[in-house]
């Protein structure tokens, strides 16, 4: 489409170098910040602030003031995150019996 435009344009809008120059969306292609994980995870985001103060939450990436998860690495904490079916006992009920007055 830029090979398209007159000479004067594409001075305007150069044509990338893909050896030399990298598009900003690729650099952070993979990334969430804080707001789309809460989102994608379906909680707010002082829950997953919970759950990092506590040690609990996903691996993450500090820049300048903004973290950034990978999403490779939520997923794999996500996966360590899995609980196995639990096996149902046949557990005794206990109820409460009435006091004679």
């Amino acid at each position: 489409m830029l090979d398209s435009l007159p000479v004067s344009a594409q001075s305007i809008y150069p044509i990338p170098n893909t050896t030399d120059e990298v598009s900003p969306g690729l650099v952070l292609q993979g990334y969430l910040r804080r707001e789309q994980l809460a989102e994608q995870l379906e909680m707010a985001t002082r829950t997953l602030d919970r759950l990092i103060a506590k040690g609990d939450g996903p691996p993450r990436v500090k820049i300048g003031r903004t973290f950034l998860y990978s999403i490779d690495s939520v997923r794999d904490w996500l996966k360590s995150r899995e609980e196995k079916q639990k096996a149902i006992r046949n557990r005794p009920v206990f109820r409460r019996q009435a006091f004679a007055r």
